[in-house]
């Protein structure tokens, strides 16, 4: 039996994302320019910011979730964020600060999130 899927009845929670808005300039080159003029928030400054603060303040709410065998894998905020202490602890001992970039390969996993 083929179920018809629709996301409109799917329990999904609002993403809060900025309204789409685009707003393009002609050039007499012929060049395009691009802008979304929605105002950009600036109440993190780095991409883990979010994360540490909800690792205080909901430390045993799940961060991410993946299907593990016949379950689920969790990691909490606190998990997370302490996962990724110890990871950048590990790659400034190894050198991997500054310019050197870091290739991951790895499947889009919550280990993938975690080294990220």
């Amino acid at each position: 039996m083929h179920a018809e899927l629709r996301t409109a009845d799917a329990p999904f929670r609002d993403p809060r994302y900025a309204p789409r808005r685009l707003e393009v300039e002609q050039r007499p080159g012929g060049e395009m320019v691009l802008t979304n003029p929605t105002p950009y928030s600036t109440a993190y400054l780095t991409t883990t910011a979010p994360l540490a603060r909800w690792a205080t303040e909901a430390p045993d709410r799940i961060w991410l979730a993946e299907r593990s065998g016949e379950g689920w894998r969790t990691v909490t905020f606190a998990e997370a964020w302490q996962r990724i202490a110890a990871l950048a602890g590990c790659l400034r001992e190894l050198g991997v600060v500054g310019e050197r970039p870091l290739l991951i390969l790895a499947r889009n996993t919550i280990d993938h999130a975690l080294i990220a």
